[in-house]
């Protein structure tokens, strides 16, 4: 067995390690047997060893048929690819073999790293790669060097060299949330090619139904991608508008079949810029950002909510939405430019017909949620203390989000979510909510569309995609119109994150989460900002002296290796004085870095070069210079020494033996790992003595 087998099959084993914990046992026996049939001696070359590596594919094709939903889910190939690894080492016996075994073993340690999300992956897989060092060390080193113990040496100096150009390459490489081909947008490779076009149905059925939402967020297909000018807003204040609801017959939610005629569209249109002025009662926090979507079927262009201006080849609908003129079939339309207010009031004017749909009930549907919408009325009377309450209620009420949670169908369907279940998606809650205010005679709606989206790292740009798809409501106040409000932050608070991508951008102000204790405020964002002040209180700092917290130790291990994203990125940039930074920054930042460290490794190795081997090469050129004087046996500059010695005994043999050992001696302290200090001492003084005597 060659001296570097038992590291391979090492590293083979320490890197489909987590991945044989998490798979069925009898994926670790075939394993196990392909190990062994490398062991086989002769026995594993001849027919027997081919038949025992066709019968163990096949328990594999049948292990994976019984043991799988589907053959080509993930488990499914990655125990399909462990098999033909181990059984690939069963027949290996070339150094190309064991590379290719290698390069597998590289594969299924990332896939390692994918299970655990701890201290325990991080050892792991330090483990990992000084294993792969050894391996790939040992295959390359000469067996003689092997032989005398060396690999551990060689292989620790490659470990340690190699740590601080990958602590340097964590650091600075641009974090990339989702997606890695995300980045060519970044880098402005076309949108067209990164992005699919798939038949994704949400937003083209006009019919909002228990689960919609859920199963739309299933999908991964992406809707359009926005480019901000200037400051990112926080992520969970990005609405894209689409479908507003006003129709409810109990279960589900709908618009008119007709909605989409153009004539009727644009006769309703609202068409310049000044008649938008005019609705828009209260407007705050503009944003301008330039806009792609992708095709749909529709005319939604699903822009940010809500538009404060029309664009070319599209019209902003009575409901406020950004359309289409012609339908978004097979184009990708591009909007610069484009405007939009964050926070907003909207409607100068509620015709009665919009108001009965907006206040309207179905019949003999959901008891207690109109009772108790009939006595916040009497109590409270307002809209506002009305939605107030509402909202406290939620909070109050020990509400789960649950996106995946379906309530039985039926006439009473809110009633019970609201009373007895609390759990449910968007659309429960919202609707439920929307509901709750239509029995206080308040006129509320559905807007569908999407919330957020994925931010590229340390750039303006914001993907969208289904999985973001999301519900929320609109009510109406006289004299106030129609303005937002979002359940779900009552329930579930939305993070703090940010991102601040750009270098001309100035910090805004921290985004506030919304507790039980704060609901009665909402949704007045500025007396929530105050309250939320109001809140905070200093700890007392302990100036006794303890052991420090292993939850704390762990928490940070956590956060800035584990959760280590463009946020966390930004934080330490800030913290060596790099806050005006882009991704093009830490690019050219780690690049020069790593170009700096190899500078130092090569200036270092030249020095620890030239120190032990001047007085060699000094006494060398003096040995050749005297061959040359003396003899006239000149050794050309591309003859190696063991060629010039077979000269040198030819034509002097009388000078065999004294030219032999001085020119062994060179190519041992040249050409092998002998560069002590003995060594060189020896070298020169057999120089110096050959010189003296001839």
């Amino acid at each position: 067995m060659s001296g570097f087998e038992p590291w391979v099959l090492l590293t083979l084993i320490l890197s489909a390690l987590p991945s044989l914990l998490r798979l069925p046992l009898w994926v670790a026996g075939l394993a196990l047997a392909g190990t062994l049939i490398h062991y086989w001696g002769t026995l594993r070359k001849g027919w027997r060893g081919k038949a025992a590596s066709a019968l163990m594919l096949g328990g594999c094709a049948a292990g994976i048929w019984f043991s799988y939903d589907s053959v080509f889910s993930g488990n499914a190939v990655l125990t399909f690819f462990i098999t033909v690894v181990f059984l690939k080492w069963g027949e290996a016996h070339t150094r190309r073999d064991y590379l290719l075994l290698i390069f597998a073993a590289v594969i299924l340690s990332a896939v390692g790293a994918l299970y655990f999300e701890n201290m325990l992956s991080l050892i792991h897989m330090l483990v990992v790669v000084f294993a792969l060092t050894m391996s790939l060390t040992a295959i390359h080193m000469d067996p003689a060097a092997l032989a005398k113990n060396l690999l551990f040496k060689t292989a620790g100096k490659l470990f340690v060299l190699g740590l601080p150009l990958m602590l340097l390459l964590f650091m600075t490489f641009p974090r990339i949330p989702g997606p890695i081909w995300d980045i060519g947008i970044a880098f402005g490779l076309p949108i067209k090619a990164m992005m699919n076009r798939g038949d994704g149905q949400f937003g083209k059925e006009m019919t909002l139904q228990p689960g919609g939402i859920h199963r739309a967020t299933q999908d991964n297909e992406n809707v359009l991608v926005a480019e901000f000018k200037g400051v990112v807003p926080f992520i969970s204040r990005l609405y894209w508008r689409g479908p507003v609801f006003w129709d409810f017959d109990g279960q589900n939610w709908s618009v008119p079949e007709a909605w989409d005629n153009r004539n009727t569209l644009m006769r309703t249109a609202i068409r310049s810029k000044k008649k938008l002025d005019y609705e828009l009662v209260y407007k705050a926090d503009p944003v301008d950002y330039n806009l792609r979507v992708m095709p749909n079927g529709s005319r939604w262009l699903y822009g940010l909510d809500v538009p404060a201006g029309p664009a070319p080849e599209a019209f902003i609908s009575s409901e406020f939405q950004l359309l289409s003129i012609r339908k978004v079939n097979d184009h990708e339309p591009k909007f610069e430019n484009l405007h939009s207010f964050l926070e907003y009031r909207i409607g100068k004017r509620l015709d009665p017909k919009k108001r009965a749909r907006a206040l309207a009930w179905p019949e003999n549907t959901n008891p207690r949620l109109h009772a108790l919408g009939k006595k916040l009325k009497n109590e409270l009377q307002t809209p506002e203390k009305i939605i107030h309450e509402g909202l406290s209620l939620l909070a109050k009420g020990n509400y789960t989000f649950d996106a995946a949670h379906l309530v039985e169908p039926g006439p009473d369907m809110l009633d019970r979510y609201f009373f007895e279940e609390k759990r449910g998606g968007a659309e429960y809650l919202a609707g439920s909510f929307a509901m709750l205010l239509r029995a206080a005679d308040i006129p509320a709606r559905l807007v569908s569309g999407f919330r957020g989206g994925t931010v590229i790292a340390l750039t303006n740009f914001v993907i969208v995609k289904q999985a973001n798809a999301h519900v929320w409501l609109e009510v109406w106040e006289d004299n106030m119109g129609w303005h937002r409000v979002e359940p779900k932050d009552i329930v579930q608070p939305p993070g703090k994150k940010r991102v601040q991508p750009k270098a001309e951008q100035k910090p805004q102000a921290q985004q506030v989460q919304v507790t039980p204790a704060k609901a009665a405020s909402l949704p007045d964002a500025k007396n929530a900002s105050r309250f939320e002040k109001q809140g905070t209180h200093k700890k007392e700092k302990n100036r006794s002296w303890s052991l420090p917290s292993m939850s704390a130790l762990f928490g940070n291990f956590q956060k800035w290796i584990i959760n280590y994203d463009p946020d966390r990125q930004m934080e330490i940039l800030k913290g060596v004085g790099m806050e005006k930074s882009n991704w093009l920054d830490l690019m050219v930042t780690g690049i020069a870095g790593v170009a700096g460290l190899l500078g130092i490794y090569l200036a270092s190795a030249w020095f620890r070069g030239r120190g032990k081997n001047d007085r060699v090469t000094v006494a060398w050129q003096k040995f050749l210079a005297r061959m040359d004087k003396k003899f006239n046996l000149e050794k050309s500059k591309q003859e190696c020494p063991k060629v010039y010695l077979d000269r040198v005994c030819s034509a002097r043999p009388e000078l065999a033996t004294a030219v032999g050992d001085i020119i062994s001696r060179y190519i041992e302290i040249r050409y092998t790992e002998d560069h002590s200090k003995k060594a060189a001492n020896l070298f020169q003084r057999q120089v110096a003595r050959f010189v003296s005597m001839t």
